[in-house]
C-alpha cells in the first residue's frame, strides 16, 4: 500500500538505497535513483548519475517526484542548505541517534546540521535517527578473512548496531505511508553487543585492543581531527554505558529490529577468503570505474608495496602509497583509464592501465601505461610489483 507515485532515492547505489529502491519498486512506485554512477541499478529504475551537489542536476532529479529518501554522502554539512531547497515532496532523512532536539545544531554534528537545513526549507520531513550501522563491520572483512587478528579500539563498547534492510524498510514505510511527517524516530538494533562480541559472531578471528593513538591516526586519512576525537570519545564511553535500544523499527515496520546475527549471517560471504580470480575481478572493475575506495579493501594493510620510487627504494603501508601517489599525480590531470585485464595466475594477477594525462603546469599531454603485478595470499593482496613505460 502507498499513497506515493513518484520517489527520489538520493544514494540509491549504497548499502541502505539499493534496498531502498528495490522495496519502493515492489510497492509500484517509478524510482529515480541519484548516485555518483547510478549505472548498476536495476532496469526500471530511472538512474540519475550525478553528485547530490550537483544543484541542476539534482533539481531536475527532483521535479516531479512525491518523496524523497536523502543519505547524506559526506562528514560535512556543507552544501546541505542548497541541497535542502532543491528538495520536493515528504523527505525521509536517515539522520543519528546521536542529535538532540534540545541542542543547537553546531553541536548535533553534520547529522543535525542537515536536519536543520531541511528544516528550513520544508515542513515535510521525517528524521530517522539511526543507531550505528551494522555494515561498519565490513571494515574487519579484510582481517577476517586472513585468519585475523582484528584490531579494534576499545573492544569492549556495546554498540546497538542496525541492520541496512531495516533502516531501508523504515524509510520506504515513512515515504509511502501517511502519518509520518514532522517526526523523528530512533532506529536501533534489538540489543547492545560489544565489538569484540560482533568479530566473535561473523567468525574465529582473535581480537586485539588498538590503542587510542594508533585508531586515531587510522581515522585522520578520512576524517577531520574533531570527528575523530569526538568518536573515540564516544566509543569509550561505550565500555562502561552501552549504547540505547529503540523501538522505531517496529514502530514504523511492524516487526522487530533484526540482531546483529541475522545481519552476520546475511554478509557471511563479505568475510569468507577471496579467490584470486574474485580478487582480480574486483580490483580491475574498482579501477575501470574510478572506485579507489573499492580497491583498496583489497589489500592486505600490513603487506609492502614494491615500486619504483625516484630514488629507488620501497613505499610501505597504505597511508605512505596514498601520499607517494599523490606526489606523482600532483601536476597531472587524468583524463581516461583505460583496463586491459586480469590476467589471472595460480597465486597472482596482473593488470596493464593506460592513463590519458596533461601535465598542468606546461599543458603538455601524454599517455603513460602502467604494469601492475599483483600477488593473492588468503583472498587478500599481499604485494604490487608496478611498472611505468612509454606505451609506443
Amino acid at each position: 500500500m502507498t499513497d506515493i507515485e513518484r520517489a527520489l532515492v538520493i544514494g540509491a547505489t549504497g548499502n541502505i538505497g539499493r534496498i531502498a529502491v528495490e522495496l519502493l519498486r515492489e510497492r509500484g512506485v517509478h524510482v529515480r535513483g541519484l548516485a555518483r554512477d547510478a549505472s548498476g541499478l536495476p532496469a526500471g529504475v530511472e538512474a540519475v548519475s550525478a553528485d547530490v551537489h550537483d544543484l541542476d542536476a539534482l533539481g531536475a532529479a527532483a521535479e516531479g517526484v512525491d518523496a524523497v529518501l536523502l543519505i547524506w554522502p559526506s562528514l560535512t554539512a556543507e552544501g546541505a542548505d542548497d541541497v535542502a531547497a532543491r528538495l520536493r515532496g515528504r523527505i525521509v532523512y536517515v539522520s543519528a541517534m546521536s542529535v538532540r532536539d534540545d541542542a543547537p545544531p553546531e553541536r548535533n554534528g553534520v547529522w543535525g546540521q542537515v536536519e536543520a537545513a531541511i528544516r528550513r526549507h520544508t515542513g515535510d520531513w521525517t528524521f530517522l535517527r539511526a543507531s550505528g550501522f551494522a555494515t561498519n563491520a565490513l571494515q574487519w572483512a579484510l582481517a577476517i578473512r586472513a585468519g585475523g587478528p582484528v584490531r579494534i579500539p576499545y573492544p569492549r563498547a556495546a554498540r546497538s548496531l542496525i541492520h541496512e534492510r531495516d533502516i531501508a524498510e523504515s524509510a520506504v514505510a515513512a515515504m509511502t505511508e501517511p502519518g509520518h511527517t514532522g517526526r523523528a524516530y530512533v532506529l536501533t538494533g534489538p540489543a547492545a553487543i560489544t565489538q569484540e562480541d560482533q568479530v566473535r559472531t561473523i567468525g574465529p578471528a582473535p581480537v586485539v585492543a588498538a590503542s587510542r593513538e594508533e585508531a586515531r591516526a587510522e581515522m585522520l586519512a578520512w576524517a577531520d581531527p574533531a570527528f575523530a576525537d569526538g568518536a573515540l570519545d564516544y566509543w569509550a564511553s561505550l565500555v562502561d554505558e552501552p549504547e540505547p535500544v529503540a523501538d522505531g523499527v517496529r514502530e514504523l515496520t511492524g516487526h522487530p529490529a533484526r540482531p546483529f546475527a541475522q545481519w552476520a549471517a546475511d554478509h557471511a560471504a563479505d568475510f569468507r577468503p577471496l579467490s584470486t580470480p574474485e580478487v582480480a575481478r574486483r580490483y580491475a572493475d574498482a579501477f575501470a570505474k574510478g572506485r579507489m575506495e573499492r580497491a583498496l579493501p583489497l589489500y592486505d594493510p600490513a603487506a609492502v608495496r614494491a615500486a619504483p620510487l625516484e630514488g629507488g627504494g620501497e613505499v610501505r603501508g597504505l597511508d605512505e602509497i596514498l601520499a607517494h601517489a599523490a606526489r606523482l599525480t600532483a601536476d597531472l590531470d587524468i583524463h581516461g583509464v583505460t583496463v586491459h585485464g586480469p590476467y589471472v595466475g595460480a597465486d597472482g594477477f596482473a593488470v596493464r592501465f593506460t592513463f590519458d594525462q596533461t601535465r598542468r603546469s606546461t599543458g603538455e599531454r601524454s599517455t603513460l601505461t602502467k604494469l601492475s603485478l599483483l600477488t593473492v595470499e588468503r583472498g587478500v593482496i599481499t604485494r604490487e610489483d608496478v611498472h611505468y613505460f612509454d606505451p609506443a
